[in-house]
């Protein structure tokens, strides 16, 4: 079991200064590595508070040079937003300097005001994603940049510096509305899982996206990788009492970036109208909504911590978790004392789990 670290570059209500997000993020990555998990991860988001990480690769390359073993994860490079083949030649730029680290991760996007802001059309980003990402991951195979397509046409070109290491079984693709499964799965490659439902919802998810994969590329799905906030303490009391607050938080966080909520409609974007009745259904009770967004994340003392997890692991056979202990605005005193107490307690036996006696 892979177990990697999430960054969070959030200010929550700015109540921190872009710098001071950013030496946050290089200290966790520092406590990452000498704690011994397995790797670090970053976001894409732009021009807001809510997430202050434009470029996750750039920042893995720094991460790289920290530390030679841990590897580099992006939860996730949002392609819509980019180039394909100037993205290719960044991953595969990160892959060499940092010896077949990286674990890609993928994403089509979901923030208005960041569609807005890079002056991509939003109603374009399934056909925007899917063409990009058939560029980019032909490309990271091949060594070879081609492609005639409706947003992308790209004249052949060799990638250089040439991939290494094949990235088909060590690239991710995010998925929250129930049709991104199946075309995740037609890709060929896994699904990143980000927890906004009960996980037994999510584990029903999986298991579509696992029969779509089957049925498309003749083989088992790979095991899913899958993002979780948590909240690590000696005091079970402390430990609740913390998450329901900072989780709270970055609930409403999400909730006001995405505009999920009746303030903005999706019916009418195409290819977000899931996420139309997912507004609606978000604001109708928001103390209800936010208590079953704080059941899906984890916290409590080192034994509860463990058993949420081998729950979550069991019911979503996910060979990666990602673990996000910032979050919301928690001090960042309380996030290194976290991480600590999750490392020494509950890191451990979590990385032996055998990930193939999962459900799957």
């Amino acid at each position: 079991m892979h177990v990697g670290l999430g960054l969070s570059f959030q200010s929550y209500e700015d109540a921190l200064t872009d710098k001071q997000v950013w030496a946050n993020a290089v200290r966790s990555s520092e406590l990452a590595a000498e704690l011994g998990f397995d790797g670090v991860w970053a976001t894409e988001h732009h021009f807001t508070s809510y997430d202050i990480t434009p470029d996750p690769l750039q920042f893995l390359t720094f991460v790289a040079a920290l530390d030679s073993d841990i590897q580099l994860g992006t939860a996730a490079v949002i392609l819509p937003w980019h180039d394909p083949a100037r993205v290719a030649e960044q991953i595969s730029v990160l892959d060499m300097l940092s010896g077949g680290r990286l674990i890609l991760g993928i994403g089509r996007g979901l923030g208005k005001t960041e569609f807005d802001g890079l002056r991509i059309p939003m109603d374009e980003s399934r056909e925007r994603f899917l063409e990009s990402a058939e560029i980019v991951l032909a490309a990271l195979d091949t060594g070879v940049l081609a492609y005639n397509g409706k947003h992308f046409q790209q004249p052949e070109r060799n990638l250089r510096p040439a991939p290494t290491a094949p990235f088909r079984d060590r690239t991710f693709a995010a998925a929250m509305s129930p049709d991104s499964f199946e075309i995740i799965a037609k890709l060929g490659v896994g699904v990143l899982l980000i927890a906004f439902k009960s996980w037994d919802d999510v584990a029903a998810d999986v298991a579509r996206y696992r029969a779509a994969f089957e049925d498309a590329h003749g083989r088992s799905a790979p095991a899913p990788l899958t993002n979780v906030l948590v909240f690590c303490d000696e005091d079970s009391d402390r430990a609740r009492e913390v998450a329901h607050r900072y989780m709270g938080n970055y609930y409403h966080s999400v909730i006001g970036h995405y505009g999920l909520n009746k303030s903005q409609t999706f019916a009418k974007v195409k290819g977000y109208e899931h996420y139309d009745t997912s507004a609606d259904t978000s604001a109708e009770d928001d103390a209800t909504a936010v208590q079953e967004f704080i059941d899906t994340c984890v916290w409590g003392n080192p034994a509860e911590c463990r058993d949420q997890l081998e729950s979550i692991q069991q019911k979503t056979g996910c060979g990666h978790l990602v673990l996000t202990f910032a979050s919301g605005g928690v001090p960042m005193a309380d996030v290194e004392s976290s991480m600590r107490i999750f490392a020494r307690d509950v890191l451990p036996g979590l990385k032996k789990l055998d990930v193939d006696s999962a459900v799957r």
